[in-house]
């Protein structure tokens, strides 16, 4: 071979990641099918609202569809990844999150290949729906937040988790024996009563816009969160009421853990309250963004150390591992996490104890432990007069 100079690029020494799958979202809706575009329980990936035209959506045709899917599109910004399972108007929430293979929720999230991490869900009731009003929503959206919880709870277990919206629609104004979310057990779905627009002479939860709000968001930032500017001039509840005419309600509402439009003096347009889910609030995951910490923090988990099953393990001569083998594996996730979250904990902290007996179990016990960043919920100003005169 001539005598020559060789370069050689090396790779892998940034730390760079993939993209991630934080804000990837997806919708379930009611709609109309169009013939040669648009069918009925398929699965559709759109990176823009004008991909609307390509399906043959209208407001005039599909008036729930073209108000969520614009929403989204309005906060997460154009570009975003927006998976789409459009079903018949007579649809139940409840058929929904049915279990069967061939569901809507399942269609949506095999479609997405298990990068799905936000859902929202959401209909148009026909003009001769009666709805089972006892606890003032719509029973229906009650009964599908426990079966979207067991199917939630289900994909996590296959790492592939995902939080979900849905509408507390058709509620009938009274707070005497309201559903209350925050006496359930889901902490996986989270209920809006937000409306954010008439479609025959339905107050349409404002579904897509708080999916694409929290696209927007990182994971670890709430949907309320007030640097990220109003979402809407204009709010609504799913009675039909305006945001000023249940301020008397607002706390009662808040406490029962709804997701709604709020205002604040001196700013203009509505925000939202919270984010709540559908859980008691001592509950660690009570919050969506708590949740959507933990779900990140348990993909990139999996993920790290998924390489190193059935890898082999050095052992002392007790069948134990050494101290530096168990530091190692604490090192493994610890620097994954910083690497992918470290903007968004407070802190991270991995512990293996060098006691396994690995040898004779073929088990690795990992502890891992985070610290999330608080969100600021009340700031209290004590605010007064002072005469130095007096003062002295």
């Amino acid at each position: 071979m001539l005598p020559n100079v060789k370069i050689v690029l090396g790779n892998g020494n940034l730390g760079q990641v993939a993209p991630n799958t934080d804000s990837v979202a997806g919708l379930i809706l009611t709609g109309s099918a169009v013939s040669g575009k648009l069918e009925y329980n398929t699965h559709y990936l759109l990176a823009s609202d004008k991909d609307l035209e390509t399906l043959g959506v209208d407001e005039k045709s599909n008036p729930l569809v073209a108000k969520d899917v614009k929403a989204f599109y309005a906060q997460a910004g154009q570009g975003a990844e927006l998976h789409l399972v459009v079903v018949e108007e007579s649809t139940s929430f409840q058929t929904m999150c049915s279990t069967e293979d061939d569901s809507p929720i399942n269609k949506l999230i095999s479609g997405g290949m298990g990068r799905i991490r936000i859902v929202g869900l959401n209909k148009n009731p026909s003009s001769d729906y009666t709805a089972d009003l006892a606890k003032k929503i719509d029973k229906d959206a009650i009964l599908a937040g426990d079966a979207l919880q067991k199917i939630a709870e289900k994909y996590a277990s296959d790492v592939k988790p995902f939080r979900a919206i849905i509408a507390a629609s058709l509620w009938n104004s009274e707070t005497t024996d309201l559903y209350k979310p925050s006496e359930s057990s889901n902490s996986r779905v989270g209920y809006v009563i937000a409306a954010d627009k008439n479609i025959s002479n339905n107050y349409s939860a404002a579904i897509g816009m708080v999916l694409g709000r929290a696209a927007k968001v990182e994971v670890h930032q709430s949907v309320g969160r007030v640097k990220e500017g109003a979402l809407c001039q204009d709010p609504y509840f799913t009675d039909g009421k305006k945001l000023t005419e249940h301020y008397s309600d607002l706390n009662l509402l808040h406490d029962a853990g709804y997701i709604f439009f709020r205002d604040y003096p001196g700013l203009n347009g509505a925000y939202i309250n919270a984010d709540s889910m559908a859980v008691s609030m001592t509950d660690d995951y009570s919050s969506l963004s708590l949740g959507r910490v933990i779900d990140k923090a348990s993909v990139v988990a999996y993920s790290s150390y998924i390489k190193e099953i059935m890898d082999n393990v050095s052992v002392d001569d007790k069948g134990k591992l050494s101290p530096g083998v168990a530091k190692s594996y604490e090192g493994i996730i610890e620097n994954a996490i910083m690497l992918a979250m470290g903007s968004q904990i407070s802190s991270f902290t991995a512990y293996v104890d060098s006691n396994q007996k690995i040898l004779s179990t073929g088990k690795l016990d990992v502890k891992c432990r985070i610290v999330p960043q608080a969100i600021l919920k009340n700031i209290e100003v004590d605010l007064s007069f002072n005469n130095p005169a007096v003062s002295k």
